[in-house]
């Protein structure tokens, strides 16, 4: 962490603490004027913020999303943003949280204090400008329904949700860690699905709270959305499980030469970033992480004396070499991965004319899309890692050499793509930073 990072860490909590002290200084003419009721229904929303902090929504392979907005937006609209701030605020500090590798609880705050209390600073802010502008447009707690008030709360989950993500934004931006347009570009996709999912929840959870009974209805709310949560985050874990058995499979295999370790990673970050660039659906981006990760694994079965020679191949273990891909492809067939991840482990030596390896009796007419993606990969990097026998090309030379190959060896299509975007891949950022090299996997 840099110094300016910690300076503006310290200027966001100071920022936040006193934004805290202005809210629950404005709580307290709501509870005076609440009596007792106000305590109950406090009490509901604090123990559904606690949980939704304790019991994240899983929306992708070790990536979860905090719906404790839910509850502090339905407490916003239902009663006032100052007692929204109290309440989450003091969640925080009674919130357990569960660590996705060791699957143990432990307390934020004493984990990493700093950490958390930027974090819960940072919310506070976001709450209490999106709150004081919530306030100005005079919002209409009885009549949740209208489209008047769906449209002001949509307003201020935007206006909270942005600040709250331009605040981590420059805390990374003032770190260089990576190019700020690229942070933005990155994340400001998240920001739609969380509107969309939290706004229609936060002002169901209000209606609820309103009615005669609502304390019983949003219990037979949560409990089936609890259920359902569970039930997903098993297959999630189940699914994170199988890419980092990937991952350490190909540790493994790279640990038997040392001039090709980490090569599967920068080829499936290569590969991940070409077909995100051309457009391809997330299925389709994830399948060639997978495949990149796999490219090499019919390697177990060459004989290490091969793999780690010094001088040049004989025909013969050329030939040997070349069998790599087709043992690559049999082991994975048994794990019955997609088509898209078998063309690209079988195919991805096959050149765009079709020359190359394998040749087989039942070739595809082309080279699938996969191969073409992970060939440009691999082909860079090994161009630009060192070998036993000679040292990596500079980076200049490499895509030149790469140029003339295309039409012939590489697709020129997938290889515009590839310089196209080469100059903003940020590589020894991802080599040396193991939660980018955890994103890879998701």
């Amino acid at each position: 962490m840099t110094k300016k990072q910690k300076r503006y860490m310290m200027l966001i909590i100071l920022a936040g603490f006193v934004m805290f002290c202005l809210c629950a200084m404005r709580a307290i003419p709501y509870f005076q004027a609440q009596g007792l009721s106000a305590l109950l229904y406090c009490i509901i929303l604090f123990v559904l913020m606690v949980l939704c902090r304790m019991l994240p929504i899983y929306i992708g392979t070790g990536r979860a999303m905090d719906i404790s907005f839910v509850p502090m937006l339905a407490c916003a609209i239902t009663s006032h943003y100052s007692v929204a701030v109290l309440l989450f605020t003091l969640s925080t500090f009674f919130s357990l949280l569960r660590d996705p590798v060791t699957r143990e609880f432990f307390y934020p705050y004493k984990k990493n204090t700093l950490k958390e209390v930027f974090n819960t600073a940072n919310v506070v802010i976001a709450m209490t400008v999106a709150g004081f502008l919530f306030n100005f447009l005079s919002p209409d707690p009885q009549n949740l329904a209208s489209i008047r008030m769906i449209l002001q709360s949509t307003g201020f989950a935007l206006v909270n949700i942005l600040l709250n993500f331009l605040v981590f934004i420059l805390f990374f931006y003032l770190g260089d860690e990576r190019r700020f347009a690229t942070l933005i570009a990155k994340n400001i996709g998240g920001l739609l699905p969380n509107i969309v999912s939290t706004v229609p929840l936060a002002l169901i959870l209000g209606l609820l709270l309103q009615s005669s009974q609502g304390y019983l209805y949003v219990l037979l709310l949560m409990a089936p959305l609890l259920v359902a949560r569970h039930s997903f985050k098993l297959y999630m874990d189940s699914h994170s499980m199988n890419l980092r058995t990937i991952a350490t499979l190909c540790n493994a295999i790279e640990a038997k030469d040392e001039y090709t370790q980490g090569h599967s990673m920068r080829v499936a970050f290569f590969s991940k970033s070409i077909a995100e660039a051309m457009g391809k659906p997330a299925a389709f981006v994830e399948d060639m992480t997978v495949a990149a990760m796999l490219h090499d694994v019919g390697k177990i079965g060459i004989n290490d004396a091969i793999l780690s020679k010094t001088e040049p191949l004989t025909r013969a273990e050329y030939e040997e070499i070349k069998r790599h891909p087709g043992i690559g492809q049999k082991i994975i067939n048994k794990v019955h991965f997609s088509q898209t991840i078998n063309d690209a482990v079988l195919y991805h030596h096959l050149n765009y004319d079709k020359s190359g390896y394998p040749q087989t009796d039942n070739l595809p007419d082309k080279q699938p899309l996969a191969a073409a993606i992970l060939a440009v990969a691999d082909t860079y990097d090994a161009m630009t890692s060192d070998r036993p026998y000679r040292h990596g090309m500079e980076v200049e030379q490499a895509c030149r050499l790469m140029e003339g190959t295309a039409g012939t060896q590489l697709d020129p299509e997938v290889l515009e793509v590839f310089l196209r975007i080469l100059p903003g891949l940020d590589i020894p950022q991802m080599e040396a930073d193991f939660e980018l090299q955890l994103e890879l996997l998701t």
